[in-house]
């Protein structure tokens, strides 16, 4: 008479009956790892790679409802997206630039255009010779825009060994104007730097109504008398028209080195 044979039970497998780097990516169905096997704050940033954003189209431009990932600071740093129409607006926006050196004048062709309310001028200039001043001259479609039509006023407050003073010079109906009333070093360690307003280049098209264009702003210069010059000037050039551009010269000499950047700005 036989026995009859009674199988063992097999005990449930555990971690540590699995041989590391046994289970491989065939033996995955698809799909085997979804949401329900991922806990919540299981990811953190050192297992993303970088082409999980690099690897996408760029875009070249933003539409009003293009969306952007933000941490919100205010709800615990949870992510959410904000749309391109909802963030700050306005600004200065970069037009114009360049750097130079060795050259009688420098002009600055349409930079300003119907596209911004008013525009940022800032600059640093040399001459070649001693004691020169830094005259400006609008341009239109790439001609000085001349005549004896400026009106401009400049203040300085001036310091030098010893002593400290001021002085004023102005032109109703000049050929240009000035942006200090004392002329610059052509010493290598000092620049004349320029910060501009212009109000209204376009007159004739939009901004900020008139006609006229006006300007306003400061320099900074060591003179020729070893002095250090901070000025502020206003300027208004009485003949109504669009000026697209900026012609830039010393009085007497030619420019050892200059660089310039304009910036177009819209208040909202």
């Amino acid at each position: 008479m036989g026995f009859i044979g009674v199988q063992p039970t097999s005990a449930p497998l555990t971690a540590s009956d699995i041989t590391d780097g046994i289970v491989s990516n065939t033996k995955l169905g698809a799909d085997s790892v979804n949401a329900t096997k991922i806990a919540d704050d299981s990811i953190s940033e050192e297992h993303i790679d970088n082409t999980a954003i690099t690897g996408f189209g760029a875009l070249t431009s933003l539409a009003d409802t293009d969306k952007f990932l933000v941490s919100d600071a205010s709800d615990s740093g949870n992510l959410k997206y904000v749309e391109k129409q909802y963030l700050p607006s306005g600004g200065l926006t970069l037009v114009s630039s360049g750097t130079g050196s060795s050259v009688t004048q420098v002009n600055f062709d349409s930079v300003f255009t119907n596209a911004y309310k008013a525009y940022k001028f800032v600059g640093g200039f040399r001459p070649v010779t001693n004691n020169e001043d830094l005259l400006f001259v609008l341009r239109s479609g790439g001609s000085n825009a001349g005549g004896t039509e400026y009106r401009y006023v400049v203040q300085s407050a001036i310091v030098e060994s010893g002593s400290n003073s001021d002085a004023r010079q102005g032109d109703w109906g000049g050929t240009y104007w000035k942006v200090s009333t004392n002329g610059q070093s052509n010493n290598s360690k000092f620049m004349q730097y320029v910060d501009m307003t212009f109000w209204n280049p376009m007159a004739s098209s939009t901004t900020f109504g008139g006609d006229n264009a006006h300007i306003s702003g400061t320099s900074l210069v060591y003179s020729g008398s070893s002095q250090v010059v901070v000025s502020q000037f206003g300027v208004n050039y009485q003949t109504a028209g669009n000026y697209d551009g900026l012609h830039m010269t010393f009085s007497n000499g030619n420019i050892n080195a200059y660089n310039y950047q304009v910036y177009g700005y819209n208040p909202s």
